[in-house]
């Protein structure tokens, strides 16, 4: 099995070589420039990052078409981060549902390549290694979202689609955006993390907080909390918001299982779906982040970054356009028995007052066995570096 496989890889590389002296040959001829382009920039990272990433480029496609035949007669009740839709994604026609237009309002941020230099590395792309960062960037766009425009507003309406279009500027892959590909990444390395190695949860939690911080036009206004052992302290939150003079961003990274999602969770992490407060969980497969953003049942709705696009250049203006590569109009799940036991959970409070019915739904939504606590003060044992949280399981 392994000579097959070796002879597979060899083949391959054969093949890619093959098909670049094909593309240098025809070069002069400026009608194929930009499919040029696009093919050896594949090439290129067919041959330096897994097979198994170049191949989702090819079957994207076809996931795409059994996502919708999956979809279409579905009509149990679907929670959106905290939005209820008894009827579920009944609707043939997705301009009329309302689910549909919620889920395609939800910013989504995927692989790009063709950006420039995450430097001092020569990364110009994120292929095979940005999914849990750009699960990551989606958790934070999201409650942005939710503070500027409100858990209400949709696509199609046009008051404040320009502060839609400028929140999306923030997270566009260049080095100066606050929170680009470029800036988290570049961020990792206070955790040890090296330009291109694949983040775990706590360490993007990290880097969001830091992120927030080091960027004003937020931090005045926002901060992040990072939980640690599973537990919201109330004491540290006061202190975070200084007594919620801001809005907060709360991450809780947590474990629930050894190798594989605790049967025994299952009913409380689907109810986190529908609090309100929720912005999403940065999860997903092991070492294979995800976005997920509501539950139909025991199927995990989930938003996938593994989609590799072309980075948007630089322009004095962007049209409506260009910001379409930042809305998904197709529905995936994924079964809660598939996910890691690895993941970051989010939330958004935008007072005291949302706190408190964030903790008061708690208390009286909470299973036998929940995901997590909510306790009046953090103890003293516990500072700011402490980490419990492991990397994904292999």
């Amino acid at each position: 099995m392994d000579s097959q496989k070796d002879f597979n890889e060899n083949n391959d590389a054969r093949n890619v070589e093959e098909e670049e002296k094909k593309i240098k040959e025809n070069s002069d001829n400026s009608k194929y420039n930009d499919e040029i382009n696009v093919q050896l920039e594949r090439n290129k990272y067919r041959k330096s990052v897994s097979y198994y990433y170049y191949n989702i480029i090819t079957w994207t496609s076809e996931v795409i078409i059994q996502a919708k035949e999956k979809l279409k007669s579905r009509t149990n009740p679907v929670w959106l981060l905290g939005q209820y839709y008894p009827n579920g994604m009944e609707k043939a026609n997705q301009l009329e549902s309302s689910f549909f237009l919620d889920h395609n309002s939800r910013i989504w941020i995927t692989y790009r390549y063709s950006f420039e230099p995450i430097l001092p590395s020569n990364y110009t792309s994120d292929l095979g290694w940005g999914c849990m960062l750009r699960s990551g960037q989606m958790l934070l766009a999201n409650a942005l979202i939710y503070h500027f425009l409100g858990r209400d507003w949709r696509i199609n309406i046009r008051e404040k689609y320009e502060t839609y279009k400028k929140l999306i500027g923030w997270f566009m892959d260049f080095p100066e955006k606050p929170f680009s590909i470029h800036k988290i990444a570049t961020l990792g390395q206070k955790y040890d993390k090296a330009i291109g190695e694949w983040f775990g949860p706590n360490i993007i939690s990290q880097v969001l907080k830091n992120a927030v911080e080091e960027f004003s036009e937020c931090n005045n206004i926002i901060s992040i909390c990072v939980s640690v052992d599973q537990t919201i302290y109330k004491d540290e939150i006061l202190k975070v918001t200084n007594n919620w003079k801001k809005a907060l961003v709360l991450l809780l990274p947590i474990r629930l299982g050894i190798k594989n999602l605790n049967p025994l969770y299952y009913d409380d992490l689907k109810k986190y779906f529908q609090f309100p407060q929720c912005i999403g969980i940065g999860g997903g497969k092991p070492k294979s982040s995800l976005y997920l953003i509501g539950n139909d049942e025991n199927d995990i709705i989930y938003l996938d970054p593994h989609i590799i696009k072309t980075a948007l250049p630089r322009k004095v203006e962007y049209n409506d356009d260009d910001y379409l590569s930042y809305r998904c109009s197709t529905i995936q799940t994924i079964n809660i028995s598939s996910l890691d036991p690895s993941m970051t959970i989010g939330f958004y409070f935008s007072n005291e007052g949302d706190f408190n019915d964030f903790c008061k739904f708690y208390e009286e939504s909470k299973g036998q066995y929940p995901i997590f606590a909510i306790s009046d003060k953090k103890p003293e044992y516990l500072d700011e570096d402490f980490d419990v949280i492991s990397e994904p399981t292999n």
